[in-house]
């Protein structure tokens, strides 16, 4: 007779283990898609005039956001299998958001929204793990900026205070109907035809929730004055 006695597997462990084995797959095709375009980009095989350039270019910016999205299918699953590590290194948190400054700068032009980010200077360092700080701060900035209506601003600052990582980021033109907290929930019972509510990149603030949760971190969300105000804390 077969043993019932056995205590079965959770559901999100069995998940976890798909995804972060789906991750695994895709990571290593897309890896050589993405060296590929890079070579081609730098000439490798041949000098390319300036639309060719400006095509390669697009399709790399596609395969670097494939891959994001590939590294948070990879996270979702390790959450799923309690399996998530955080590193901790030390971490230019300036230079970071100089970086992320300029890219959310010329996302937000294109889009016609005014993108400003305030924070310490170059030269400063924290311990944290570089890699989760980064999806963390560009995916509640890139939403905040692609759901701002043209013509509206996104204000967001980043200040270190008690060993803590404080993110606030007001952006008004941004519509949201019913609990902003929300935006944070994972949806089991997504309904055919009806948009996501975010439109970061990769899974979206859900899984931000889920990673800066199990960071020891906070997040909220809540309508000031008709701007939509996200906040995000991390310990360093």
């Amino acid at each position: 007779m077969p043993d019932d006695s056995r205590t079965p597997t959770p559901p999100d462990a069995v998940r976890g283990v798909f995804l972060a084995d789906l991750a695994h797959d895709l990571s290593t095709p897309l890896t050589a898609i993405h060296g590929a375009i890079e070579l081609f980009l730098a000439g490798a095989y041949g000098p390319l005039d300036a639309e060719q350039k400006a095509l390669v270019a697009e399709v790399l910016a596609s395969a670097r956001e494939m891959r994001a999205i590939v590294q948070d299918v990879a996270d979702l699953g390790a959450l799923d299998g309690g399996r998530l590590v955080f590193d901790s290194a030390r971490v230019d948190i300036g230079a970071v958001l100089d970086e992320l400054r300029v890219t959310m700068t010329d996302t937000a032009a294109k889009r016609g929204v005014s993108f400003s980010l305030d924070g310490p200077p170059a030269d400063t360092p924290i311990r944290s793990d570089e890699r989760r700080l980064r999806q963390v701060l560009t995916c509640v900035l890139g939403y905040a900026v692609k759901a701002a209506r043209r013509g509206s601003q996104v204000a967001a600052g980043v200040t270190l205070q008690d060993e803590r990582l404080r993110v606030d980021v007001r952006g008004t033109g941004i519509m949201h109907n019913g609990d902003p907290q929300a935006l944070f929930a994972v949806r089991r019972d997504p309904t055919p035809g009806v948009p996501k509510p975010y439109s970061g990149p990769g899974l979206g603030l859900p899984l931000v929730g889920r990673v800066v949760n199990a960071w020891g971190g906070r997040v909220r969300a809540e309508m000031q004055d008709g701007a939509l105000v996200i906040g995000v804390e991390l310990p360093v």
